[in-house]
């Protein structure tokens, strides 16, 4: 029988011990490898929340600027229609107003028309009389001289 010694048993325990601190340590490693790769997927996703968010903010932001150009525009266009409302309004009162002042000149231009008319009448009329009067004396004064003058001058 032999002996085997000792020490050989005692070499293949700290092996042993060493696999599994080794074995040990692997997983400790691994676990922190997890550990700071859940770190860095959490970090990551924080980020992309964060970014998300941002763009979200953005987005927000430029729909808020684009509704508030639009209602600018839309008071701008409503302003402009009004101002061009009440200047046809304004433009048709001138235009009712000249409309009736001609319609004034017109009649007032008819009486004077009809008033010269009628003057013109009574002074032909009374040249008329004053002929048939002036007839009427020549006619009954046989004279060299009765009637008009201006007729023998």
């Amino acid at each position: 029988m032999s002996i085997t010694p000792i020490a050989s048993a005692t070499a293949t325990a700290p092996s042993v011990a060493t696999a599994s601190q080794v074995q040990s340590q692997i997983q400790d490693r691994q676990q922190q490898d997890r550990l700071q790769q859940d770190r860095l997927q959490q970090a990551q996703l924080q980020q992309q929340r964060l970014d998300d968010q941002r763009t979200a903010d953005r987005r927000t932001v430029e729909d808020q600027q684009v509704v508030r150009q639009q209602v600018v525009q839309r008071n701008q266009q409503q302003a402009d229609d009004l101002q061009r409302y009440q200047d046809d309004q304004f433009r048709l009162q001138q235009q009712r107003q000249q409309d009736q002042q001609r319609l004034g000149d017109q009649q007032r231009i008819q009486q004077q028309l009809q008033l010269e008319n009628q003057l013109r009448q009574r002074a032909d009329d009374a040249r008329s009389n004053l002929d048939a009067v002036q007839q009427q004396r020549l006619q009954q004064k046989p004279t060299l001289f009765a009637g008009r003058l201006d007729v023998y001058l």
